[in-house]
């Protein structure tokens, strides 16, 4: 009886690597012309099984001493499964960061700059897989800010799976025939050593479980500066302006031009430099600066406004204003 081999059958098996030689000149025809192409040349090496047995990675260079606590353990189906989902870089990301959720904890706020060169990967990369992490349920990213010192911005926080979840139902039909088998193999396997029968969730919405979570938070807008209101505004003057047509500019302008004569200079500079409008079907939309100028504008020259447009067209049915500001 022959003994078992490494694979634990009792078949005669060779092992063997393949090793490059040499480029060898080769011709074939291609049509009725003669080619000539480089093709490389190995060499077959069959070793031994006892001297495969014998040959260790682990007697080669300097080994780490086991130290508790530096192990980090994924279970196997993250590996076989999910990875199909996450990918190689998805699967390698979250064992870094469960490496950092020490004892019983379920977080932890990691360098990612550290773990981007551990992965040879950039930072934006990093932020594509964690957004991949996030979509399957394996990562959840909260930013962080310090009240004590100023809401200075401190390095996010990340709530990280630790334990492995089945393959919902959808994602299993997704998965190749082959793998597919295998996992049923897996369960079967599952429900014979615990002897219960399983059945996979149908399918899991992340963003809604996420949005519960951000229904129980306040929202704070962030306030945005004044350089960045007043680009905003140019952009969005730009675009109203761009909507007007050369009648409406030559009504506005002429509707300006009355007004001017009956208003006071400082009135009129406050209240309607800078204004303009735009015709929509049959109705003018008076575009002011703000939302202080529409108001004062809608409030108390409103029929002047009206009575005004009208003599340059008639035919307009309603008179309605909008500040550029949106507010």
């Amino acid at each position: 009886m022959i003994d078992k081999n490494l694979k634990g059958t009792h078949h005669r098996l060779l092992y063997y690597r393949n090793r490059y030689i040499e480029d060898e000149a080769v011709l074939r025809m291609v049509g009725d012309n003669e080619q000539t192409y480089m093709k490389k040349e190995n060499e077959r090496i069959y070793v031994p099984e006892e001297e495969v047995r014998r040959f260790s990675l682990d007697k080669h260079g300097q080994p780490i001493p086991y130290v508790d606590g530096h192990v980090t353990i994924i279970s196997n189906y993250v590996y076989d499964y999910w990875g199909h989902f996450l990918s190689d870089s998805g699967v390698a990301l979250y064992g870094h960061l469960k490496r950092y959720c020490y004892g019983d904890r379920d977080y932890c706020w990691p360098d990612l700059k550290l773990i981007g060169q551990k992965m040879n990967r950039s930072r934006n990369t990093l932020k594509k897989i964690l957004g991949t992490l996030e979509k399957y349920g394996f990562v959840f990213m909260f930013y962080v800010q310090n009240a004590d010192k100023n809401n200075m911005e401190e390095s996010p926080l990340f709530k990280v799976r630790k334990k492995v979840p089945f393959l919902p139902q959808e994602l299993y039909e997704q998965l190749p025939t082959e793998l597919k088998l295998d996992h049923d193999r897996y369960m079967q396997q599952i429900v014979e050593t615990f002897n219960q029968n399983l059945t996979l969730d149908t399918k899991l919405d992340y963003n809604e479980i996420y949005e519960d979570v951000l229904q129980k938070g306040k929202v704070v807008r962030k306030q945005k500066s004044t350089l960045e209101l007043e680009k905003e505004l140019q952009i969005k003057r730009k675009i109203y302006e761009k909507e007007a047509s050369e009648q409406d500019r030559n009504i506005w302008a002429a509707v300006l031009k009355n007004l001017e004569h009956k208003l006071s200079k400082p009135s009129f500079d406050t209240w309607f430099r800078g204004t303009f409008c735009i015709k929509r079907n049959h109705t003018y939309v008076i575009c002011t600066p703000n939302t202080f100028v529409k108001e004062w504008v809608q409030s108390r020259y409103n029929d002047l406004v009206y009575r005004t447009l009208r003599q340059h067209d008639p035919n307009f049915v309603e008179l309605k204003y909008e500040a550029l500001d949106g507010r």
